[in-house]
């Protein structure tokens, strides 16, 4: 598994490539659940920002299938 470091900056560049090639997706981003985001003290785990990850690259691949 990747490191919290190396998923933060994953997340940092596709939020990035979301910007700059798909500026019409920023509006649902805000819609992404962050219900698999932890309350506990503990912090964010790996798989949290995986799963976070992972809906933001879901989102441009169904874009990117539609138009």
């Amino acid at each position: 598994m990747k490191s919290k470091n190396d998923l933060n900056d994953n997340i940092r560049l596709t939020t990035l490539k979301i910007q700059e090639e798909y500026p019409e997706l920023i509006k649902y981003m805000n819609e992404i659940p962050v219900n698999f985001l932890s309350n506990s003290e503990r912090g964010i785990t790996n798989n949290e920002l995986k799963g976070y990850l992972d809906s933001l690259n879901n989102l441009i691949e169904k874009y990117a299938k539609e138009h």
